[in-house]
Parts: structure tokens; C-alpha cells; sequence
């Protein structure tokens, strides 16, 4: 490792003598919550609907064996999610242009390829993502070349030739409109434990990310029961409305919501007499209610408890 002097790092260094500047950690959570507003803005009921469990130990499987990074893990099983979504209203909007008759026909059709085409889809998204994340440069991570792609493919039992995979890669893409550089939790997370290190020098930080990246796993593989437990709390019913439906939408789409819990249950669980204080300086750099923040962790140390 020590020739690799122009390499990132493997992980966050935290409260590292070479940081960066207070002004300019701020000034990039800003940046952070202005692209999280507009996500939460442009959230729909349907959203993660595609973040079933065995598509997501499968993104996870694979991520670990084409060793990508965990942001681009993490991106890969946001993409596949979008991905799916928009792919299958694209089909849909076909089978409606065709002649009754047919459409039942084509449908079924069209959904088998879709089903036989979901490992590709992935290995696609764990490409697109590795990408995005090059910046990750130590030699534990890479880009995921074709050949590495075919190579991982056919040790699940599927040949696809390097022109297939490229042409999935590219459906992938333009499905997406090629708007795939949206920031994952683990973003969010990374600047705000670095900001939390900056404030408090002695603060566990590095321990909180390790325990946070767990929880973070956890709450994907749990995705439909988490959110399930949580609207219930919010609501306080299992009687929801569309509205009620529509309204928590948005708070599946609050990144920095997730990020914030995410962080104020690893310091529980590391130290638990620390938990209330973490929150009290979450809400002061996020402005993220104290409520909202416990009631999303509590959720989380529900699931922790229950594996």
C-alpha cells in the first residue's frame, strides 16, 4: 500500500490532520440537502418498490464479489430500484400502444424476459456505479470491466458476450436519462460523521461509520418491513390513506433523515449514554426534528434487536 501514494483511501479518515475546512464541509452538507430536497420533491408512492430482499443480497453478492466499493454498492441497488420502475412503465406504455388482443399476450412475453434479464440488470447497475465511484482508486476497488462482468456471470451459470453486456449497460443508462449521479445514504452519512469529528475531536467516529455501514446494510435488506414499522409509528394507524401514503413517500425519499438515524443508533449502540447527545447535535447541524430522528432510530434498534 505504500507505493500507492496517489490512491484514495479504502475508508473515510476521519478527523485527519489533512480534513477539510469547516467552511467547506458546510458549504457541501448544503449541497448535500439542496439535491436531497429535490428528491424528496420528486418522490412518488412507488418508489423503492424494487428493493425486495433477494434482489438486494443478490446486488450485495455481487458488489462483494466484483469488488466495488461501498458507495457504489450502495448506488448500484438505488439504480437497479429506479431502474426496474422505469423500465417496466416503459414496457407497459408499449403493450397499451398494441391491439387488445395482443397486449395479455406480449405481456407476459415481455415480463419473463424481464424476470430471465435481472442478473444482467444488476451486474449493469454494479458496472454503472463502479464508475461513478472511480474516485475510490485503493487497489480493493475497481472498475468493473466487461470482462470481469462475463467472468462473474458465468460462474452463476449465464454467458452473455461482451456486446450483450454492453448493450445492457446502455439500457440501463438511457432508461435512467442517464441521471445517475445522485448521492447515496453512505454520502450522507461520511459528511456528516465528518463534521461530527470536526466538532468533537474525541468523538468514536470511525467506530460509529463501521457500526453505521452494518445498520446501513440492515436497513436495506429490511427495506419493506422498516418502512412498514415506521409509517405505522408516524401515523399511528394501519389505516392509511392515499394522502397518508403520498405525504410518507417523502419521508422514504429524506436521505438526510436516513443518514441522521442511521448515525444516532450507531452511537447507542457503541455508547449508549452518548445517544441523546449525538441526536441533540444532529438536530443542530441537519435541523432535523429530534422526534423525527428518534423515531427513525428507534425503528432501526427494533430491527437490530429482532436479527
Amino acid at each position: 500500500m505504500e507505493g500507492e501514494i496517489f490512491a484514495s483511501p479504502i475508508e473515510p479518515l476521519f478527523n485527519h490532520e489533512h480534513a477539510l475546512e469547516t467552511h467547506i464541509l458546510q458549504d457541501w452538507l448544503i449541497n448535500l440537502a439542496k439535491k436531497n430536497f429535490r428528491h424528496i420533491n420528486q418522490a412518488h408512492s412507488k418508489q423503492g418498490l424494487f428493493k425486495q430482499v433477494n434482489a438486494v443480497e443478490t446486488i450485495m453478492y455481487a458488489a462483494e464479489k466484483l469488488k466495488i466499493a461501498q458507495e457504489a454498492k450502495y448506488l448500484a441497488i438505488e439504480l437497479f430500484d429506479r431502474f426496474l420502475y422505469n423500465h417496466l412503465q416503459d414496457l407497459r406504455d408499449h403493450v397499451l400502444k398494441l391491439p387488445k388482443k395482443r397486449q395479455m399476450k406480449e405481456w407476459s412475453s415481455l415480463q419473463e424476459g424481464v424476470s430471465n434479464q435481472v442478473l444482467l440488470r444488476i451486474v449493469s447497475c454494479c458496472q454503472i456505479a463502479s464508475k461513478l465511484t472511480s474516485h475510490y482508486k485503493a487497489f480493493l476497488f475497481q472498475v468493473v470491466s466487461v470482462n470481469r462482468a462475463k467472468r462473474f456471470l458465468c460462474t452463476c451459470g449465464y454467458r452473455y458476450a461482451s456486446e450483450s453486456l454492453l448493450q445492457s449497460e446502455l439500457r440501463v443508462l438511457k432508461t435512467l436519462k442517464f441521471q445517475v449521479t445522485e448521492p447515496t445514504p453512505i454520502v450522507f452519512i461520511e459528511t456528516l460523521l465528518e463534521i461530527l469529528g470536526c466538532n468533537n475531536t474525541k468523538a468514536e467516529v470511525k467506530t460509529f461509520y463501521y457500526v453505521a455501514l452494518k445498520l446501513l446494510d440492515l436497513l436495506y435488506l429490511k427495506y419493506h418491513t422498516f418502512y412498514k414499522i415506521l409509517f405505522e409509528v408516524i401515523s399511528s394507524s394501519k389505516i392509511h390513506s392515499k394522502e397518508q401514503k403520498r405525504e410518507f413517500s417523502k419521508v422514504k425519499a429524506d436521505q438526510l433523515l436516513l443518514a441522521t438515524a442511521v448515525i444516532s443508533c450507531s452511537v447507542y449502540m457503541v455508547q449508549e449514554d452518548k445517544a441523546d447527545e449525538m441526536i441533540k447535535e444532529l438536530n443542530r447541524i441537519t435541523r432535523i426534528s429530534k422526534n423525527d430522528i428518534e423515531d427513525f432510530a428507534s425503528v432501526l434498534i427494533q430491527l437490530v434487536e429482532e436479527e
